[in-house]
């Protein structure tokens, strides 16, 4: 089978979107190594691209912008040179009748919540949903995403696959103690939360409500790491006092290393996200055996329902009550809670094994199997 990816990001790009990218072609080439892989790249990435792949591995330029461009035309155009069973593009799908045209669109949240986004997102991220129907399967990594997909675009195959754990996080050498300014922070001394800083991710809310604990102070901190994305919130003058005296600490982006450290030793992480389609941080969180807090969202239900304790995202008494009961299981434990199988699911082997099963249906359904 003649595979051939969007790879926009391959090389740069959000951070986000480069992982599940390069985790997805990664490990289709890993698992299928009978299928020919083909990557569209941005021309100015074509030679790092060839430089870091196997030379069996073909890459196409492109020099389509945005990435909504290249994904909804020049893909199409190179599959077709190419003869590409099937194309897999991200968010933005190509008319491909050549073969199979599939993509993974992350989440359509921003037409049930606009207010979460930015206008120059809503502008950007509105094409996604018209052009849905084009593909024949539309990939995404949750049940509850796809239920959302189904009902706000007129897709006709929507395939829940998953995402997998980051392996450079997983597999990431553990550290002794931090450096730098996060070296005075101890083991169980800390509250951690994990993600791109903005509306939706409720930040103002947890901090008010780590305060109300009248557990945070400079030596026992709530530690945010990410960095800013989409439409901020604001502070009242209350939580920038708490950052000025050190009790809420914010600490941008961190390396694989020091944030596998911050989930090991954290007392708890919270994540009382207003939405999501999958929510990572929670899954990782999990797998490293932190006990955490997440907003009662049927996503999380389905993602880590065995292991967390849910919340009232728009509560502060809520987020506030359940931070402290983690907090208190995490001492009765004594340790960090063992992985459990719900949370070792979300790997790129069987994501990957999902997407291809479903392409290889698509195809017997169309007569095109080999």
């Amino acid at each position: 089978m003649r595979v051939l990816f969007d790879a926009y990001w391959f090389i740069a790009g959000p951070p986000s979107q480069r992982h599940v990218l390069r985790e997805m072609v990664s490990s289709w080439i890993a698992e299928f190594p009978g299928d020919e892989v083909g990557l569209v790249v941005r021309a100015k990435h074509l030679a790092e691209a060839r430089a870091e792949l196997d030379g069996d591995i073909a890459v196409f330029p492109s020099r389509a912008y945005p990435q909504a461009l290249l994904a909804s035309t020049h893909l199409s155009r190179i599959g077709r040179r190419w003869n590409a069973d099937v194309v897999v593009a991200h968010n933005y799908t190509p008319r491909y009748r050549r073969g199979i045209s599939a993509v993974f669109l992350h989440d359509v949240l921003f037409l049930d919540n606009p207010e979460w986004f930015t206008k120059v997102e809503r502008l950007y991220f509105g094409v996604m949903p018209w052009l849905a129907p084009r593909a024949d399967i539309v990939f995404t990594s949750s049940a509850t995403e796809a239920d959302r997909i189904r009902r706000r675009t007129r897709s006709r195959d929507v395939v829940p696959v998953g995402i997998g754990l980051s392996r450079e996080l997983i597999e990431s050498a553990p550290l002794d103690a931090l450096d730098g300014d996060l070296a005075h922070l101890r083991p169980q001394r800390y509250v951690l939360a994990v993600g791109r800083l903005n509306v939706r991710k409720n930040l103002a809310r947890v901090i008010s409500a780590c305060l109300s604990t009248g557990a945070l102070t400079p030596e026992n901190p709530l530690v945010i790491v990410g960095s800013g994305d989409g439409r901020a919130e604001d502070h009242r003058p209350e939580l920038r006092s708490a950052v000025d005296s050190g009790a809420v600490i914010f600490a941008g982006f961190v390396t694989d290393q020091k944030l596998r450290w911050l989930y090991e030793n954290s007392s708890c992480m919270v994540f009382a996200s207003l939405g999501e389609g999958f929510g990572m941080p929670p899954v990782e969180a999990a797998f490293f055996g932190t006990e955490i807090v997440v907003s009662d969202l049927p996503v999380f239900r389905e993602t880590v329902g065995d292991t967390a304790f849910f919340v009232d995202p728009l509560s502060e008494e809520s987020i506030g009550s359940g931070i402290r009961a983690a907090i208190s299981a995490a001492q009765l434990r004594g340790g960090r809670r063992p992985v459990s199988d719900w949370v070792r699911r979300f790997n790129w082997k069987t994501s990957v094994g999902l997407m291809r099963s479903a392409v290889e249906a698509k195809r017997r359904e169309r007569g095109q199997a080999e």
